[in-house]
């Protein structure tokens, strides 16, 4: 089971699946941003949502992502299109709604200077 949160809302906000839904969850978010992806960061995430989905079982958290202060918003908004484009048609819709849901409300001020990616596989790092 893996657990999707984002601390900074705490427990309340947390969703509960399988690890075949939380692998599918991520593959197919990032097969939607991956025509879109340009900017290195948009490619660095792409490549961290499918390691994530081949390696599940650890709990992912918003603040996982490596966000950056000066682009949050537009990476925010890329990220969450793909998790919206996704849910289109996929069997896992409302699940995907809420991972979204937690995306949308992480608070700008929770992102830091330097936050690095966390890869699940030491092959998959940039």
């Amino acid at each position: 089971m893996v657990v999707f949160s984002n601390r900074w809302l705490g427990p309340v906000v947390e969703l509960l699946v399988s690890d075949d839904v939380a692998a599918a969850m991520l593959a197919s978010t990032a097969a939607a941003a991956r025509p879109l992806a340009q900017g290195r960061w948009e490619l660095e995430l792409v490549l961290w949502l499918e390691d994530r989905s081949r390696q599940v079982g650890d709990d992912l958290d918003v603040a996982d992502i490596a966000w950056t202060p000066e682009h949050f918003e537009r990476q925010r908004r890329f990220l969450i299109d793909a998790v919206e484009r996704a849910a289109l048609g996929s069997r896992h819709s409302r699940a995907l709604g809420l991972w979204t849901r937690m995306i949308a409300d992480h608070p700008r001020d929770a992102v830091s200077v330097g936050r690095r990616w966390l890869w699940a596989t030491a092959d998959a790092r940039i």
